[in-house]
């Protein structure tokens, strides 16, 4: 089916030629979606040039058809999804005898909610006293680009689709007129045949393939699944730049207890209640037990906050935290800290588990009221956002419980609990976090153990040459080498690139200050102004630094990174100045280092200053560390040096966008020729032709 389906692309593409890396991408991924249950797993890397979009298309799409299963393709980014949609898929569809359904799919979160929309458009003024001037002058402006946000929707010039606007919509009015899927009265809504969440979910159920992005993917896990997209079970899923996956799954998978939006949310819960008896008329016989009980509850709500206030706050290292002496500092399983406030965490959880328990019963009955008729439009669709967003909030509080207070074990990675100070609804408010060490338990138990089939892909997957630290990363250690590919890239490198490593007399991490006046006269000697260059720094200190020591001459064609334009716009003003003929030059960080496409004469130079080496300053990324010490590991080798030479690919990666592309690699750092290490990590680039 494989060579059936490459044959037909060459007769809709011309000069369309697989490549031989391409077909055995395309045939190991299908070999292994006929592999028994929970063992369809591939993992392949694919370097750029090969095609792995055709690829893995061509080899799950006779898998997913056959057995009436939705090909999810996953991606870290919003250009990626595009192509997909805009390139990929119409022409892999216009080869296949029976052509595909396909469709974009976004959180419901992304889309606007007509109801509540509407509501903010017509709502009356408020003649509150003692409202706050600003809060008022705020408020109408939100009303008027309201009413005119209902007049485009409603004369169809836009779709309700936040991404699909070119003006910048406020993330404090979008957050009044969009919805989570608690706050949505769904067939009940008087909109809901027009609304633009409900379309795309109509179009999902004839699709047969669905773009999506990690951060959608891993939220429905999340919440167990087939919320918004098909239940894992139905869904054979492909992660496009899965590298990205670790570090995303584990920022999903740890909460946050934040005071400031639970007390806020209180005060919500409470006034909801107050319209429960009137709203709720119709089954007042059911919940006079449950107001009693949420009147007791609500209140203890906040004692057992207030408890917990008073604990962290006779807390020395709570006071440096809020008095910004220092950032996100740790707190352990069975410190003094830590066992003060578990007596009162458990008291908040059996009060948010009562709270959650009853508010979704409310939402159910509001939602039965308005189906039935009971309820009218306009108080059930004001009322099930406010349940809605109790209940969101309640549920999230007894997650984090359930991380904070599971006890650690002496046999697997305990999970890491730490505090931070942010900003919240105008005000700071101390936050306790908590979260797994690793990432690997929650998407093998969400996703690996559950999906009918996964693909796992990338252009950098191994580090130092091996699976193993992405493998550890994302669950995948009970799948055996024959689930792991990498497949040689197309390009022959040698031909195509050199890689300089120009004599450097200082150490960048020893001898900083001499190393960055080096750095200066190298850029000033080797770059040519006449050329395509991205000159790629690990700090932005030392990149303003090195820039403004440049001469003019080399600072005139200089984009810098955090400068007036953004990094997209930077791109672009690049590409304009080397098509119209004059040198261009761009100053960037980790931004730069991975995701940017620049082919042919776009990019022709590519200079990395200095190693790419991780700063592991997050308390996950400590907690990994002492873990490895403790197993009697060392960090340097499991994380630092992976995590180094993939970020290293991936940078000298920027150069070779196509076969024809041509070009030079310069590093700054004498590290890679004078370390042990970093002879090993020469080791692992491609075989650029070396120049000292």
């Amino acid at each position: 089916m494989v060579a059936t389906i490459f044959e037909r692309i060459g007769q809709v593409v011309a000069d369309f030629k697989p490549r031989p890396q391409q077909q055995q991408m395309s045939e190991f991924i299908a070999a292994s979606m006929q592999k028994k249950a929970q063992q369809r797993v591939a993992v392949v890397e694919a370097p750029t040039g090969v095609g792995k979009t055709l690829a893995y298309l061509s080899g799950t799409i006779e898998t997913a058809i056959n057995n009436k299963k939705v090909l999810v393709i996953s991606t870290a980014t919003v250009n990626l999804q595009q192509q997909l949609i805009q390139k990929d898929l119409p022409l892999f569809s216009s080869a296949l005898e029976h052509p595909i359904r396909f469709v974009q799919v976004k959180g419901r979160r992304r889309y606007v909610c007509p109801s509540k929309l509407s509501q903010l458009a017509t709502a009356p003024e408020q003649q509150e006293l003692g409202i706050d001037i600003d809060d008022k002058y705020k408020r109408v402006l939100h009303m008027a680009h309201a009413k005119q946000l209902l007049s485009e929707w409603d004369q169809e010039r836009w779709d309700g689709d936040r991404d699909s606007r070119s003006d910048k919509l406020e993330a404090e009015l979008w957050q009044q007129i969009s919805t989570d899927s608690e706050g949505c009265a769904g067939k009940s809504c008087s909109f809901y045949l027009r609304c633009p969440y409900y379309k795309l979910r109509r179009e999902m159920l004839s699709a047969q393939v669905i773009v999506a992005n990690h951060d959608l993917i891993l939220s429905d896990a999340d919440l167990g699944g087939g919320l918004v997209l098909p239940n894992p079970e139905e869904a054979l899923f492909v992660f496009d730049e899965a590298h990205n996956l670790p570090r995303k799954a584990l920022d999903h998978a740890a909460k946050a207890l934040n005071f400031v939006q639970l007390y806020q949310t209180t005060e919500t819960a409470d006034s909801v209640l107050k319209k429960i008896p009137s709203a709720l008329a119709f089954r007042q016989h059911d919940f006079g037990y449950m107001l009693s009980e949420l009147r007791r509850d609500l209140p203890a709500v906040i004692s057992h906050l207030q408890q917990l206030e008073m604990i962290l706050q006779s807390d020395g290292l709570v006071q440096d935290v809020l008095e910004k002496r220092i950032s996100e500092p740790r707190i352990f399983w069975n410190s003094p800290l830590v066992n003060a406030l578990l007596i009162p965490c458990q008291n908040l959880l059996q009060r948010a588990n009562n709270i959650y328990k009853h508010y979704s019963v409310l939402a159910k009955w509001i939602k039965e009221g308005l189906e039935k008729t009971q309820l009218s439009n306009k108080v059930g669709e004001a009322l099930l956002p406010q349940v809605g967003t109790v209940q969101n909030i309640f549920g999230y509080v007894i997650d984090f419980m359930g991380l904070f207070l599971e006890p650690d074990q002496e046999d697997r990675p305990p999970n890491v609990r730490w505090l931070s100070l942010e900003q919240f609804a105008k005000q700071q408010t101390l936050v306790i976090h908590a979260g797994p060490m690793t990432a690997a338990y929650f998407l093998d138990r969400s996703l690996w153990a559950r999906a009918y089939g996964v693909v796992l892909t990338s252009a950098t997957l191994r580090g130092m040459g091996l699976f193993h630290r992405f493998r550890m990363d994302c669950g995948l250690h009970r799948f055996s080498e024959q689930h792991f590919l990498a497949v040689p890239s197309p390009f022959n490198y040698s031909d195509q690139a050199t890689l300089n490593l120009p004599h450097m007399q200082f150490l960048p991490n020893e001898q900083q200050q001499q190393w960055r006046q080096e750095v200066v006269k190298q850029l000033a000697s080797i770059i040519d102004v006449d050329e395509a260059t991205l000159v790629l720094f690990t700090s932005r200190e030392v990149m303003e630094a090195v820039y403004r020591q440049l001469p003019q001459r080399l600072t005139a064609k200089i984009l810098i990174q955090g400068d007036t334009l953004s990094p997209k716009n930077m791109v672009q003003r690049h590409i304009r100045q080397i098509e119209a003929g004059k040198g261009s030059i761009i100053f960037g960080m980790d931004r730069f280092a991975e995701g940017i496409d620049l082919p042919g004469n776009l990019c022709t130079h590519v200079i990395i200053t200095k190693l790419p080496f991780p700063v592991f300053t997050r308390p996950i990324e400590q907690a990994k560390q002492e873990w490895i010490i403790r197993k009697g590991g060392q960090p340097f080798t499991a994380l630092s040096l992976p995590a180094v030479s993939v970020k290293l690919i991936q940078a000298c990666g920027r150069l070779l966008r196509k076969e024809t592309d041509t070009g030079r690699i310069t590093i700054l750092d004498r590290r890679l020729l004078s370390k042990g290490y970093g002879k090993q990590l020469l080791q692992h680039l491609p075989d650029y032709r070396l120049q000292q």
